[in-house]
Formats: C-alpha cells, structure tokens, sequence
C-alpha cells in the first residue's frame, strides 16, 4: 500500500455522512506536539508512527470502523482511552504484547471442558462444577497480561475490540480482542496482507466508505 497523506485522509473524514448503520463518533481535536510527547513519556511507550500521525493530523479519536477510534485524552491528569462506559489507564505498555498467533485453541480447550450435567449426580453438585469452571476460565482467558503491550484502538461492541500492539515483537499491528464471544485474540488481517498496521486498517475503512 502507498503512504498515506494524513491531511487528505482527515479532509475526507469531515466530508463523510454516517450511514444509518454506523454508531458514529465525532472527530475529536488533534494532539499537540507537546502533547503526544507527554502521552509516550507518561506510558513509558513510543506510540507506533502511524498512529502518531494520526493523533496529530487527523483527530486524537473519531470516526472509524464500528464504534470508531476511541480518543485519547486527559482524566485527573492522566493520559487515558476512552471507550464506551470506560476509561484505560495504561501502565504496562513497556511490556511486550506476549502473542505471535492465534490463541483461539486456548479458548477452544477450556470450552471442551465444561461440565458434563449428566456427570453429576446433583443439580448442586453440577451447579457447583459448572461455577468453578467459569472462574477458571475466567482467570485464563480475561488475565491482564495477555493484552500488555496493546490498546483498545476501537471498540466494535458486546465487549470485542480491536487493539493496536504497542509493544513486542508484534509491535504497529492491529490485532482483534473477540475473548468475549470465545474467539480469542486473533491478528487482523485483508486479503494478501496477514498482518496490518493501524494505517492500511484505517484507510481500507476510509475507502470501503467510498464504495
């Protein structure tokens, strides 16, 4: 894909109309030189360069795909994304995003453990079974550390969201958090490109708009 030129890329964001589909944000202010730089020291974390020039060109959050990009900005003094109903606070984007592929079977294997109800000789008995088994779930499949490293670029609804690698080996690219409806996190992905970065995803939405 060729580089992109923020400014034009901003220009045609103030002339989109949303279609009724869309759950549309509105294009929130640029960051300031000043201000990212206080961003990345305050994170511990240089911002991929992309995503950078986004902040300062185009808005610090607006229009994008689903909910759109969520905004950056400061909360008591903090620098923190603002989704829809919470605030991230980073402070682990110093440690490495621990992913390389795919972690669906992960999530696959503890589906194919669930209790059995014919396994139990009481409804209490199952009830409680089935009641340990969501805390282990729980403990493995939402644990923290599996999305240091990462922001929540963008919020797509019933809790999934796309995250934007900050940190590691997997650093610029976007990769999807669908945990809650038992995808797991998987990288996202166009055709003929099995990673990409914060640009080629935000400039495959801007051009599917024009279609």
């Amino acid at each position: 894909m060729q580089p992109i030129n923020w400014h034009e890329i901003r220009e045609r964001v103030l002339r989109m109309t949303p279609s009724v589909e869309q759950m549309w944000r509105d294009l929130e202010p640029t960051l300031t030189s000043g201000e990212l730089d206080d961003l990345q020291q305050q994170i511990g974390a240089e911002l991929p360069n992309d995503y950078q020039q986004f902040l300062l060109h185009v808005g610090r959050g607006g229009p994008g795909p689903s909910y759109g990009i969520t905004p950056v900005g400061k909360v008591e003094g903090r620098w923190a994304w603002r989704g829809e109903g919470y605030e991230h606070r980073p402070v682990n984007l110093a440690d490495p995003f621990p992913l390389r592929t795919s972690d669906w079977r992960v999530q696959a294997e503890l589906e194919a453990a669930y209790p059995d109800w014919f396994a139990f000789a009481t409804q209490a008995n199952y009830e409680a079974a089935v009641q340990t088994w969501h805390d282990r779930h729980d403990s493995i499949v939402f644990d923290p550390r599996r999305t240091y490293g990462a922001i929540p670029i963008c919020e797509e609804g019933c809790g999934l969201r796309a995250l934007l690698i900050v940190t590691g080996p997997e650093r610029g690219h976007i990769w999807l958090d669908h945990r809650a409806d038992g995808r797991g996190l998987t990288p996202a992905w166009l055709p003929h490109h099995p990673r990409i970065t914060f640009a080629q995803w935000y400039r495959d939405w801007i051009e599917r708009q024009s279609t």
